[in-house]
């Protein structure tokens, strides 16, 4: 019994980490070796740039609006075809005061109450009448061509929703900051991946643009990344992912901020991704059911299968004590040493190879096993990025 635990546990963790990126790599080969070329659905009309609005949704954000405000005027656009609309939601800082001290009439600014994020973005779309909402953070810039990138993939009248390329603009300072950077290289992968054969369900809150028409009321406890393209993909509509359309975020700056995101990240999507679980169904929506799977709900639930594969191999070695046994589980032993290794570096400035990625993972896992805690025990969350 402990054998066939350790074995599915680990096949699963493998699945998640490593095998589901391979399966999109060949199930893309073979799409390109039977398909000659993907016919795009396009507009027949003249292309004209649609309208957009940029959305930016802040509390507090006193120290960097400005700054974003400017970058998002320098975007390669039409003057006359997109406007900046920024939600402040119960700020107390100079934030409000920065936004309407710019001259432009492309700048806008929406106050509310203390509604939270999403609920404040609910009650700001309702403003909007543009083509196209782009949703952002303060704290990030886009590249100068970001909005012709993104404004561009709606020329196939099939995409609902696009997502932009998040990247990391400055180098990391530690050894956790790097490895973050090797995961968040992998999600990129599959997200493109994904894109290539039509079953993206998933964008970054901070870069990506929808259809108007396509935006429904949002459930105020769930986040827009998550809710939107799953909303979108119901219409019948596809995500895509926009390599070229970069925007830019700096690393957080500590193990417990990562840690604290990560929880609210994992308990938001989680809730909101059962919201539609027609979507989860592989005899419904095979493809998005296929995705959702393998690329959200398996990797929430790994620190179960981590639990799993370290206990039962654990056991083994104590009860059948061996050669075989000991190497079963000498891996997820590693694993804990070099995350404990890494967690010490972090206070001790030194370094152990491997030591990094490990904390990283684990400290991943453990938000992952906090968040869906928290979720099945009815916790819910209005809060900021910066909160």
């Amino acid at each position: 019994m402990l054998w066939i635990l350790t074995l599915i546990s680990s096949i699963i963790l493998y699945w998640i980490y490593d095998g589901y990126g391979r399966c999109l790599q060949i199930l893309n080969l073979l799409r390109r070796m039977t398909r000659a070329a993907d016919t795009k659905a396009v507009s027949s009309i003249e292309q004209v740039w649609p309208t957009i609005t940029i959305l930016v949704t802040v509390h507090n954000e006193a120290a960097v609006i400005r700054a974003r405000i400017e970058n998002l005027l320098l975007c390669d656009y039409p003057a006359d075809r997109f406007s900046i609309l920024v939600a402040s939601d119960g700020s107390t800082d100079a934030t409000n005061s920065i936004v309407k001290s710019f001259a432009s009439d492309r700048v806008q600014l929406h106050e509310s109450p203390g509604l939270g994020k999403t609920g404040t973005q609910n009650v700001a779309i309702r403003s909007i009448d543009s083509e196209l909402v782009a949703f952002t953070d303060a704290d990030i810039q886009f590249d100068p061509a970001w909005l012709k990138q993104i404004a561009g993939r709606f020329r196939d009248v099939r995409v609902g929703a696009v997502d932009g390329r998040l990247l990391y603009g400055s180098d990391a300072t530690d050894a956790m900051q790097a490895s973050q950077g090797f995961y968040w290289n992998y999600e990129l992968k599959l997200r493109h991946l994904e894109s290539q054969l039509g079953i993206l369900a998933v964008v970054a809150g901070a870069c990506f643009a929808v259809r108007r028409t396509l935006l429904l009321p949002m459930d105020p406890a769930i986040g827009e990344d998550c809710i939107v393209p799953l909303e979108v993909a119901m219409q019948g509509f596809r995500i895509v992912h926009e390599p070229l359309a970069k925007a830019f975020d700096s690393y957080e700056p500590d193990s417990a901020f990562t840690l604290r995101r990560r929880i609210r990240m994992t308990l938001r999507n989680w809730q909101g991704t059962w919201t539609r679980p027609q979507l989860l169904n592989p005899l419904r929506y095979p493809g998005l059911a296929f995705a959702l799977w393998s690329h959200k709900l398996l990797r929430w639930l790994s620190p179960f299968f981590l639990a799993m594969a370290t206990c039962s191999s654990l056991a083994m070695v104590v009860l059948q004590p061996g050669l075989v046994s000991s190497a079963i589980f000498a891996p997820f032993g590693l694993l804990f040493v070099l995350a404990a290794c890494g967690w010490l570096s972090l206070r001790r400035r030194f370094r152990v190879p491997g030591a990094g990625t490990a904390y990283s993972f684990v400290l991943a896992n453990t938000a992952f096993l906090i968040g869906i805690w928290r979720a099945v025990t009815g916790h819910r969350i209005h809060s900021y990025r910066n909160a």
